[in-house]
């Protein structure tokens, strides 16, 4: 009985271990990727009419570069099998290629927008990428719910173009989509099933009222704005407020 639970310890340490350096390695690269978007900011976004020129030409090179280093990414990881490295440097290649290849291209369509977009977009991703590495799975379906309608909230509050509109859909999308995946795991008990693999992401006393009354929350909040703009301001604050407090709920059941 002692030899088992020495053994959970050391399983669980290996798992931490294994998420810290994932933590450092996610936050180096959030850090690199955020100094590209602000030189892209300084030098394209408010630069002179040749520095935007040339940031152009240079952007429609690396969405081809980027989109290069996609494929590759995926044919190595792939092929992760046939070498011990083929895993991790395609999985890389992959990360690098969609990154640069995206933004190239959001970047030469959408002007200058798609920069402050993007510039808050990465700090956004690196604080999830934390919560999933770190926190329970429940939280990270609300964290990446609460995500999802506080950015359309505040693209709402500010504008209520076609464009702004189409965004808030598609956060309703994302946020349905992980109401489902949250029902097809309440009623396998927490456990994700895939052919004859089963891994459990909820834990058994997983509060799923909570998990659907945030989603519920988040929907309903978004609707509202898209229907009624003046109520963006306060929902925001709402949901910001409902995001502390369940930092603060799910950090104290870790401990």
């Amino acid at each position: 009985m002692a030899q088992k639970s020495n053994n959970k310890r050391i399983e669980r340490q290996e798992k931490n271990d294994r998420n810290m350096n994932r933590a450092v390695l996610l936050l180096i690269s959030g850090l690199v990727a955020e100094w590209y978007l602000l030189m892209v900011d300084r030098y394209y976004a408010r630069g002179t009419v040749n520095q935007v020129l040339g940031w152009y030409d240079f952007f429609g090179v690396m969405r081809w570069v980027g989109l290069a280093a996609l494929i590759v990414g995926i044919v190595l990881y792939v092929k992760r099998t046939a070498g011990k490295w083929f895993g991790p440097l395609g999985g890389t290649l992959f990360v690098s290629g969609l990154f640069f290849a995206f933004t190239s291209e959001a970047m030469r369509h959408v002007y200058p927008v798609s920069v402050t977009v993007l510039c808050v977009l990465i700090p956004v991703l690196l604080v999830l990428g934390i919560v999933y590495l770190f926190y329970q799975a429940e939280f990270s379906i609300q964290a990446t719910a609460l995500a999802m309608a506080l950015g359309a909230l505040v693209l709402l509050g500010r504008s209520s173009s076609v464009r702004v509109k189409a965004c808030a859909v598609l956060a309703l999308v994302g946020i349905a989509v992980l109401c489902a995946c949250s029902l097809l795991l309440k009623k396998n008990n927490g456990v994700y099933v895939q052919g004859e693999r089963c891994l459990r992401l909820f834990p058994v006393n997983a509060d799923y009222r909570l998990v659907f009354g945030v989603l519920a929350l988040c929907f309903v909040l978004v609707i509202a704005a898209l229907f009624a703009p003046t109520t963006a301001f306060y929902a925001t604050w709402a949901l910001a407020i409902v995001s502390f407090v369940l930092a603060v709920y799910y950090t104290i059941k870790l401990m």
